[in-house]
């Protein structure tokens, strides 16, 4: 057997349980550039005037509140884009579309840059600043 075939192994053993192949691409691109996440972490939304438990694919701890969401029917994805503005949670929404594309590697990283991807304006130098002007 060969190596990268054991640490293929490995790091498969290692991986949440991932419910579609797709999540599991977009974890490991993850995984690759170095973004930490949370599989499946539960989060309250307000979706059409009710609390309800939502579990989006990917959260990101370290970019505040933002989630990349994967879901298998493209037909679902505007709703749940609106759903996530709405409540104000910075949100990549994808569908198999999304990664069907032979570049979507890099097309989901610039998406991710734009959408998610920025320091929550939240942290205690922004107070500070405030406290000043």
């Amino acid at each position: 057997m060969r190596p990268t075939k054991i640490l293929e192994n490995e790091l498969t053993d290692m991986e949440p349980p991932y419910r579609y192949k797709q999540e599991q691409q977009v974890g490991r691109l993850l995984d690759q550039y170095g973004i930490p996440f949370f599989y499946r972490s539960p989060m309250m939304i307000l979706d059409q005037g009710k609390h309800r438990i939502w579990q989006p694919s990917f959260s990101l701890p370290q970019y505040g509140m933002s989630v990349i969401d994967y879901i298998a029917g493209d037909n679902d994805i505007s709703d749940r884009v609106a759903v996530y503005r709405y409540n104000q949670i910075p949100a990549t929404v994808l569908g198999p579309k999304d990664l069907d594309k032979p570049n979507w590697q890099q097309e989901l990283y610039q998406r991710l840059e734009k959408e998610v991807l920025r320091t929550p304006d939240y942290s205690l130098d922004r107070f500070v600043r405030l406290g000043r002007d």
